[in-house]
């Protein structure tokens, strides 16, 4: 496994996991997510699996890199689907969705495919109300960001 890889994987897991938490006030941004409540079942499911991919690519593929906006963006989004959409743990997530789409990763061609429809997909989010604009107040961003965290958790 490649350090690249391992960055790319362990963030976005530390995340999920809500291990990186007093870390984030000095280094992650928080954006606004869509409303998301709309989405369920199977369409639920495949736009998680788009999300986490994009992310996933984002994350190690050259040509492909997100700003740190778009990477919060998605993965945010994503976790929205994940645990209040599909009720997923923070295991079944990291089963169901992460593992898969680091197995994508592993395919030829993924970054040349995806990549270029990243900007689709954060398109998407972008007219469903979601922003790349920063919350003005970041440290009442992170303190809601640890609170929903705690919830997941408990899924």
């Amino acid at each position: 496994m490649t350090i690249s890889r391992l960055m790319g994987w362990a963030l976005p897991a530390a995340l999920a996991f809500g291990l990186a938490a007093p870390a984030l006030a000095d280094g992650r941004i928080f954006v606004p997510v869509p409303d998301l409540s709309s989405i369920e079942g199977k369409d639920a499911e495949r736009m998680l699996d788009q999300l986490i991919l994009a992310v996933v690519v984002g994350s190690n593929c050259p040509g492909a890199e997100l700003t740190d906006a778009e990477w919060s963006l998605l993965i945010d989004s994503a976790d929205v689907l994940a645990h209040e959409q599909l009720g997923l743990s923070i295991g079944e997530y990291d089963d169901q969705v992460f593992g898969p789409a680091f197995d994508a990763l592993d395919a030829p061609g993924t970054c040349e495919k995806v990549g270029p429809k990243i900007g689709v997909l954060l398109d998407t989010l972008l007219g469903m109300g979601g922003s790349l604009e920063p919350y003005p107040d970041q440290d009442a961003a992170l303190a809601a960001w640890n609170a929903q965290q705690d919830i997941w958790a408990e899924l």
